[in-house]
């Protein structure tokens, strides 16, 4: 018997041989740990050979058998892995040295992505990572290099949502009727959001630094090294450090722009689609009934201007940073609801918060206020120079913190969605049903006991560290809600754990 297309059904599938570039990457990553070891592969060859060995003609021999090494790598790796979609099963045979074979079936698959790397690009093809509750940081099988046609066989097959239709370029374009709901982040909120981000600032200290360090080790004793010194003493050292700081800063925005370029949502039937990038386009397949929570942030550059990320935790990866999902990086915070009502029906903004009593001020304020005085007075003491002076700060940023927190504190119980803001410079609202509440768990300080105060953490699949937690709130009011989020165990899954302590 034979498919459609004349391959015998149960036949074993290879990939396209362009996965090599694939594999080549996987080989480099796995050879990189070895790099350690070329002292000691100089110092055996001195040895060996009697006499100094020229280093430039070691080091290219060690280069050259490094690339035939890597090119053979991945050349076997192609060769041996081996795949076959039948059944609802995905068989996969591969391994280098060992031969592995595994059998993924269609129950256990919670999502399927895609990733157009460039290479791919050039052939039309497509990497297909497959995703179980068993996997850890790595996806628990990856088909690099298919065509757009055997991906969506797969899907097919497999299930785990519409990995190429809703999230393809045609579709996610002008669409008059509205046949699927979609949203797309503007070039100008791209940028905004490349200027702002944790990712410009961490990709500026990269670039700042390593400019630094290639003046240092290569430029200055060279003849440009030369020039720069007459250019920066001629507009003097403040204006260049200010004017490297800006150049830095401006190759920072622009990494920082195409790795948040090209982003879009698209929903259909029940299941959500993500895609970013610019060279490299991602895909992600987010399935409503794995969604467990719901995160909105307010960073303080962007909280002035009313903007706004939201990000999903959803189950089933022991990744954290998997678990955790971008849906819409950058939005205005009043387009919230209807963006909730088109892309998140199942949540809402709450309208009606509980917020902090005024005998949890202290708690949040004096008590760090305190902390801060006493680290302030041992500085003080200890510290030789005048510098220690600073140290006066401390209680001072300390109940400024903490009384911020204090006034964002509040939490909100409306229909089966509990919603717990927090945050101090910045302000975070998380979101959960109740019947996504894996456990909770009540503690109370001495100092909490004697001000009838408690705290409550609530934790659901994926999302421990989602900022579910309730800080120094009333205890009679925390009894009441942990009594509301265990008063319905009969309706939950039975895999569902939950803890109450008495508090």
């Amino acid at each position: 018997m034979r498919t459609p297309d004349g391959e015998r059904t149960g036949a074993l599938r290879r990939l396209h041989p362009v996965s090599m570039i694939y594999f080549l990457f996987r080989s480099g990553k796995e050879l990189a740990g070895m790099v350690p070891l070329i002292p000691a592969v100089l110092l055996l060859a001195n040895r060996l050979f009697g006499g100094e060995v020229d280093r430039v003609l070691l080091t290219a021999v060690l280069a050259a058998a490094a690339v035939l090494a890597l090119l053979a790598f991945a050349w076997l790796r192609w060769r041996r892995f081996r795949y076959r979609v039948e059944g609802g099963v995905l068989y996969i045979e591969h391994g280098l040295w060992v031969r592995r074979k595994s059998w993924i079936g269609k129950e256990r698959v919670l999502s399927l992505d895609t990733t157009v790397s460039m290479y791919d690009r050039l052939f039309d093809l497509v990497r297909l990572e497959v995703e179980t509750a068993a996997g850890d940081d790595e996806p628990e099988a990856v088909l690099s290099s298919i065509s757009l046609e055997e991906a969506g066989r797969i899907q097919a097959v497999l299930g785990g949502g519409d990995v190429l239709g809703a999230a393809s370029d045609e579709a996610l374009g002008s669409d008059p009727q509205g046949a699927a709901p979609r949203w797309r982040m503007s070039l100008g909120r791209t940028f905004a959001l490349s200027a702002t981000s944790g990712k410009f600032a961490t990709i500026w200290l990269v670039v700042a630094g390593g400019g630094l360090r290639l003046w240092n080790e290569w430029l200055e004793d060279r003849a440009i090294g030369e020039t720069l010194h007459e250019f920066v003493h001629d507009i003097g050292l403040p204006s260049a450090i200010v004017l490297y700081a800006l150049l830095a800063g401006l190759l920072a925005v622009g990494a920082a722009f195409f790795l948040e370029c090209g982003f879009r949502l698209a929903k259909e039937d029940g299941t959500l689609i993500v895609e970013r990038g610019l060279w490299e386009k991602k895909r992600r397949v987010v399935e409503s009934r794995r969604i467990q929570a719901v995160l909105v942030t307010e960073q303080p550059l962007h909280r002035p201007f009313g903007m706004a990320a939201v990000r999903v935790v959803v189950a089933g990866s022991a990744d954290e940073e998997k678990s955790t999902i971008d849906l819409l990086p950058f939005v205005r915070v009043a387009e919230l609801p209807a963006l909730f009502a088109t892309f998140l029906p199942d949540f809402r903004l709450p309208s009606d918060w509980r917020p902090a009593s005024r005998k949890a001020y202290g708690s949040y304020a004096l008590l760090p206020a305190a902390a801060g005085s006493i680290a302030a007075a041992a500085a003080i003491a200890w510290l030789p120079t005048d510098w220690r002076w600073f140290a006066l700060l401390l209680p001072a940023l300390a109940w400024a913190s903490g009384a911020l927190q204090w006034r964002q504190a509040a939490w909100s119980q409306e229909g089966d969605l509990l919603a717990i803001r927090s945050g101090g410079f910045s302000r975070r609202q998380a979101m959960v049903r109740r019947r996504r509440v894996q456990w909770l768990r009540a503690s109370q300080s001495p100092i909490q006991r004697g001000r009838g105060l408690a705290t409550l953490r609530v934790a659901a699949a994926g999302a421990s560290g989602a900022g579910l937690t309730i800080r120094h709130a009333d205890a009679a009011k925390l009894r009441e809600l942990s009594a509301w989020l265990t008063g319905h165990a009969a309706d939950r899954p039975r895999s569902s754990r939950r803890e109450s302590r008495a508090f």
